[in-house]
Formats: C-alpha cells, structure tokens, sequence
C-alpha cells in the first residue's frame, strides 16, 4: 500500500514536470543546450573526480594510520 502511494507521488510530479515544460516549450534539445552552456557536466566530472580523490586519501591515512598503530604495538612488545 505505503509502495503504491509513493507511486502516484513519483508518478504526479513527472507529469506536472512535463506538463510545465509542455507549456514553456520546452524541449530535450534546450535542456542539453542549457547543460552545456553552464558546464554542467564539466562542473559534475570535477566534483566526483575531487571527492574519488578525497576518498583515497582518507583511505590511504586510515592505512597508514593503522601501520603505525601496528609499529607501536611491535616496538613496545
């Protein structure tokens, strides 16, 4: 029942969404012209490409962090 609401909810917006665009004329070709004209995708790839980065490095410190935490148990053993 709660899958079906949902549903129609999901299903509601998409029309009026479409609805909308029907009357401003809007059509695919304008909105690939207004991605590419605010670089929208170039903006995206840089932005996963930043956080992939970040991503490494916390895992590369976690990492590294464990060495030592290992180091210092060798050591003081």
């Amino acid at each position: 029942y709660e899958i079906m609401i949902k549903r129609i909810i999901l299903i509601s917006l998409v029309a009026v969404f479409a609805y909308y665009a029907g009357i401003q004329g809007i059509t695919p070709g304008n909105i690939t012209d207004w991605f590419e004209g605010n670089k929208i995708t170039e903006t995206l790839k840089s932005t996963l490409s930043k956080t992939l980065e970040l991503a490494e490095e916390k895992q590369v410190a976690e990492k590294a962090g464990n060495l030592i935490d290992d180091l210092k148990e060798n050591v003081s053993d």
